[in-house]
């Protein structure tokens, strides 16, 4: 599915004027208070109120009994077909698509290609109506959503989105958002940190000393969570400490692979953690794929000119790629601070999602947009409580801001 560039971007240009009067920092979540009656009886916000109250105290297992009975009841229906749904916007955001066994080792960033697609066979069957994300904020801005209005984004631009995800959604004719991390395009090298995370993981039937990589005969027992994590952060923090390059990064990633007796090639072969090359982009851009800003380094420095060169640098890497100026951002691991809103402002960004649960509505922050983040780890049933908004009325205290 393909849409009128010129337009895309009169539209960008038509919500950032609209920023100026309203970007002012939320300390709770913008939907939490002021609320259009989910459907429109007499007593719905006091009714919704007691409800919030009382599913505070309860666990997920009995989360999930509730939205097993709001369905059974047809409460999924009828908040599917209300005004109120209506009137939000469900940005739907994705990681990775396993190559492999990816799903496996992440369960809440992967997930397999056949469980995407039955996700966005089931997003369908939904009667969701799929919008570029641009032109769904402004047609939320302008009062003229299209029933059950979902947008679908993808973060970091990995490899396998092309090889995976890319044909499901081609498919389908579903327009997708990407937000695009650019350094490790133009290397051919898996992403460090997750690549050291994912080696240990696959080694995860032993116990390991390191010591030619480290330095230390401190031992690792990989068979444990804990484990894992201990040898991951005593790689980072020797990276950190001798201000290790991106080549230095990338001899230690194959030394550890060689530690751990896996093999490196066929790592590199089906490009596993891997950014697109730059004729991946292209290619995707030209079929109508939106590329849009996730910082150069995947990083959001605390410091003002870092964190500005961090957006310049990505912006200027995907305008030269796809001949159009990104200006949409996705803060890298959803993690966001009371100042990055306003150096988000001077970096001229339309608008910022963060990876907190919710519907966006017209009193939502544009540069604290909620998003569900969907992956191997979710139900079909919690996938179907947001399509509908069911899963909006649960309480959710779950957020990536900095403390």
């Amino acid at each position: 599915m393909s849409w009128n560039n010129a337009a895309h971007s009169q539209a960008d240009n038509r919500l950032h004027v609209r920023l100026d009067s309203r970007c002012r920092l939320r300390h709770t979540r913008p939907d939490s208070t002021r609320r259009t009656p989910l459907i429109p009886t007499a007593g719905t916000r006091t009714a919704r109120h007691d409800l919030l109250s009382f599913m505070t105290t309860l666990s997920q297992r009995a989360k999930s009994q509730a939205l097993r009975a709001m369905r059974v009841t047809g409460a999924f229906r009828s908040i599917r077909d209300s005004g109120w749904r209506g009137r939000r916007l469900l940005i739907l955001g994705y990681h990775g698509v396993a190559l492999e066994d990816e799903h496996e080792w992440d369960r809440n960033l992967y997930l397999s290609q056949p469980q995407l697609e039955s996700q966005l066979l089931t997003l369908c069957s939904a009667g969701c109506t799929v919008l570029p994300l641009g032109e769904a904020l402004v047609a939320l801005e302008d009062g003229r959503l299209p029933p059950r209005s979902v947008a679908i984004t993808f973060d970091d631009g990995t490899h396998d989105f092309h090889e995976r995800a890319f044909p499901i959604l081609q498919s389908l004719g579903l327009p997708v958002t990407v937000y695009l991390t650019t350094y490790y395009c133009d290397y051919e090298a898996p992403v460090f940190k997750p690549t050291c995370n994912y080696l240990l993981w696959k080694a995860r039937d032993r116990t390991v000393a390191l010591t030619d990589i480290t330095g230390s005969h401190e031992s690792f027992d990989l068979r444990t969570p804990d484990g894992r994590m201990q040898a991951l952060a005593a790689l980072i923090q020797l990276t950190d400490r001798q201000h290790y390059s991106g080549a230095d990064k990338q001899h230690m990633v194959e030394r550890l692979a060689a530690a751990l007796r896996i093999d490196f090639g066929r790592l590199m072969t089906r490009r596993i953690l891997q950014i697109m090359r730059p004729s991946s982009v292209q290619q995707l851009a030209a079929a109508g794929v939106d590329f849009q800003l996730h910082t150069h380094r995947h990083t959001a420095p605390v410091q003002r000119d870092l964190f500005i060169k961090e957006i310049e640098d990505n912006r200027t890497r995907i305008q030269q790629l796809t001949g159009k100026r990104p200006s949409h951002f996705c803060y890298p691991s959803g993690n966001y601070r009371d100042e990055f809103l306003t150096w988000l402002e001077e970096a001229q960004v339309v608008s910022a999602v963060t990876c907190d649960p919710g519907l966006v509505n017209t009193t939502s922050h544009r540069l604290l947009l909620p998003r569900f983040v969907s992956a191997a780890g979710v139900s079909p049933l919690v996938l179907e409580a947001w399509l509908t908004g069911a899963a909006d009325w649960l309480p959710r205290q779950r957020t990536y801001a900095y403390r």
